[in-house]
């Protein structure tokens, strides 16, 4: 860093989860010092703005073997990510201590996921508006921050169901886009990431559903059968249930080419 770089110590911080594991003060990458501090800052990220316990760092980092010395590692682990940070360039009290924990201060530092969640809770405001278009819009935008699979370099298992949940966030936020692309009538650019999105996903019923009509309103009436052929036979052999009602009814609107499946 040179001289320039080290005065300046009001730089916003910038921490991204939604993939691999990424720390900025404005421009300067930040190298945050062994996995362990990796692991308490993610955590700390998750939940910005709100305090964080100790207990709840040890268990991110440690999970159910913490070590005798696991509290005095976390307050080392704490001052040498404010190091890093302060030595990028970051404010000093971008990392809070309070008397039962620690926090991230959120009018220092952003957080991609925060951003996101933000960013799909406006979409599905607009579209209770009335305005699919505008809401197809911000959740493109918020997956546009997806470089997932999230949390992809951080190893702890305290931090792998907090990884798993974002992983559904996602999943969800590309169905509900193409649900809102489908209301637009934009079947076709719909149609190659829903054929992605049930080959990662091949149980999930509604996914199949929104790729059938995709299919059906391109013209493309057997393709859509055959998508509902083989979920009916992956849901036999996985599980050995049969599809629910909203795909066999779909399935069978399809096959007599029902005008009501075309949009309006």
């Amino acid at each position: 860093m040179n001289a320039d770089d080290s005065r300046d110590a009001n730089r916003p911080v910038h921490i991204a989860v939604l993939g691999p594991f990424e720390v900025h003060a404005g421009p300067v990458r930040v190298t945050v010092p062994g996995r362990r501090q990796q692991g308490m800052l993610a955590a700390l990220a998750l939940q910005s703005g709100r305090i964080v316990a100790a207990e709840q760092l040890i268990r991110a980092v440690w999970y159910d073997s913490p070590p005798r010395t696991a509290t005095g590692q976390v307050q080392t682990g704490i001052w040498m990510l404010r190091t890093a940070l302060v030595t990028a360039g970051a404010p000093s009290e971008v990392v809070q201590s309070h008397a039962t924990g620690y926090r991230l201060n959120a009018d220092l530092c952003s957080v991609d996921v925060a951003i996101y969640r933000a960013r799909l809770a406006s979409a599905r405001a607009m579209h209770r508006r009335g305005w699919p278009d505008e809401a197809a819009r911000l959740v493109r935008s918020a997956q546009d921050l997806w470089r997932g699979p999230a949390l992809a370099d951080i190893p702890h298992q305290g931090l792998r169901s907090c990884s798993m949940r974002l992983e559904e966030e996602h999943v969800a936020a590309v169905h509900y886009r193409a649900s809102l692309e489908l209301q637009l009538g934009r079947h076709e650019e719909v149609i190659p990431e829903l054929f992605e999105l049930v080959d990662h996903y091949p149980l999930r019923e509604s996914l199949h559903a929104d790729l059938m009509l995709a299919l059906y309103r391109s013209g493309r009436q057997a393709d859509a059968l055959e998508v509902f052929h083989s979920v009916r036979r992956t849901l036999s052999e996985e599980l050995g249930i049969d599809p629910g009602p909203v795909l066999r009814t779909l399935a069978q609107a399809i096959l007599r080419q029902d005008s009501t499946l075309l949009p309006a």
